[in-house]
């Protein structure tokens, strides 16, 4: 895929196409965090 976007459109398509791929991945990631941090602050703390 990487070869056809450079050969058809530059390494401005291939550019564009990893940020449109990877945003998806970015938004996941910050509510996986959010989780994550939600989850350990309600957790007893240790003594």
């Amino acid at each position: 895929i990487a070869i056809a976007l450079l050969l058809g459109g530059g390494l401005t398509a291939l550019q564009t196409m990893a940020v449109s791929t990877g945003f998806p991945f970015t938004i996941i990631l910050l509510v996986a965090c959010y989780a994550i941090i939600k989850g350990l602050m309600s957790e007893p703390k240790a003594v």
